[in-house]
């Protein structure tokens, strides 16, 4: 069965994410079962922009250690995927069984 996530956003909107079924729903063990026919909608307890700043001090740090460096790069690409769970929260995506961050970084020569 689909199951959505509805998470509001600034002005009152909202957005909907397929997200995989909470646990207890796929075991149909205890807690909000689905009824019917129809999909489910479970409704996030928080708005996107919430759910982003938890997620936002992880790409801080991660920046913050290639920017100390000693030859600091012209350019840094911090790249990770969000997934919103069946629990209604953002987490990092994982990509073949681990962590999903991609950082490219990129020096050039000064121009002389």
């Amino acid at each position: 069965m689909t199951h959505w996530v509805s998470m509001p956003v600034s002005g009152g909107e909202a957005i909907l994410f397929e997200t995989d079924p909470p646990d207890g729903a796929r075991r149909g063990a205890g807690g909000n079962q689905p009824v019917g026919r129809g999909p489910s909608i479970e409704q996030a307890s928080e708005s996107v922009q919430e759910a982003l700043q938890r997620i936002r001090p992880a790409a801080e740090a991660v920046l913050a250690e290639f920017r100390a460096m000693e030859q600091q790069p012209s350019k840094i690409s911090l790249q990770f995927g969000i997934k919103v769970t069946g629990e209604a929260n953002l987490a990092i995506a994982k990509t073949a069984g681990e962590a999903n961050f991609t950082v490219s970084m990129e020096w050039t020569a000064p121009s002389s």
